[in-house]
């Protein structure tokens, strides 16, 4: 199975930018990996022109309904699209969702068919005061109830810790390679079933090459280091 390079372009590119955007990543990314890029729900359209896999940066738990400024999963499905991000830390900070509610987009997204990427991560503090693995598991235990292992198999998850987010900082490959092993062995403890597990938070073209090599590592989630594209492409030429 091939490793993932997920891309999360965040609220930036303008229509110009956007287009230039997919014109000049057309074709120019190796095939040796899953590679997905989570534009601007507004740009969804120009992404699904570029040849690569295509997912949305959020969703509702609803089909349809009084939602204003809301994307629904049944929306995003019957437009081709195949992938959500669901529980990023950004969302969780700025928009105050919590476990319960991302739960609920979780399984609204199952439901339509689509495969979620579920971030997970601690905080500097919880990290401080080594509660790492207990944030981890609360977050995943909550996430993912009432999920049962079959609808597991369109889950990703992805290891961020919230004080790599854009901070330039990252942790240790032991760190990473410890949260991706307690990740995967709490999955298989409690659904029985081996999921894929990305690492994401501050990757650029210094630690590629490392993080993509750590054991049990199924490919990362990226985020400042993909708004430049052709920063992107050199990036990833380094892993190929």
């Amino acid at each position: 199975m091939k490793k993932i390079v997920a891309l999360n372009l965040k609220m930036n590119l303008g229509y110009e930018e956007a287009l230039e955007y997919v014109n000049t990543i057309k074709d120019k990314i190796s095939d040796t990996y899953e590679v997905i890029f989570f534009p601007s729900a507004i740009f969804l359209h120009l992404f699904k022109k570029s040849g690569y896999q295509i997912g949305s940066q959020n969703v509702h738990y609803e089909n349809k309904g009084a939602f204003t400024g809301e994307i629904s999963p049944y929306q995003l499905k019957t437009s081709g699209i195949d992938y959500t991000i669901v529980g990023h830390s950004e969302r969780r900070l700025y928009f105050k969702e919590d476990d319960k509610l991302i739960n609920k987009k979780v399984i609204g997204a199952l439901k339509n068919n689509l495969k979620v990427i579920l971030c997970v991560g601690e905080t500097d503090e919880e990290r401080r005061l080594k509660k790492t693995a207990l944030v981890i598991s609360n977050q995943i235990e909550r996430a993912l109830k009432n999920i049962d292992s079959f609808d597991l198999r369109d889950v990703i998850i992805a290891y961020e810790p919230v004080w790599a987010i854009g901070s330039g900082k990252t942790p240790s490959k032991e760190e990473i390679a410890d949260a991706i092993k307690f990740i995967k062995k709490i999955i298989f403890q409690r659904y029985d079933i081996n999921i894929r597990v990305l690492y994401g938070g501050s990757v650029n073209k210094d630690n590629i090459k490392t993080i993509m090599n750590i054991e049990n590592v199924d490919g990362i989630l990226v985020g400042s280091s993909s708004f430049n594209p052709n920063y992107l492409i050199s990036m990833i030429d380094i892993i190929d």
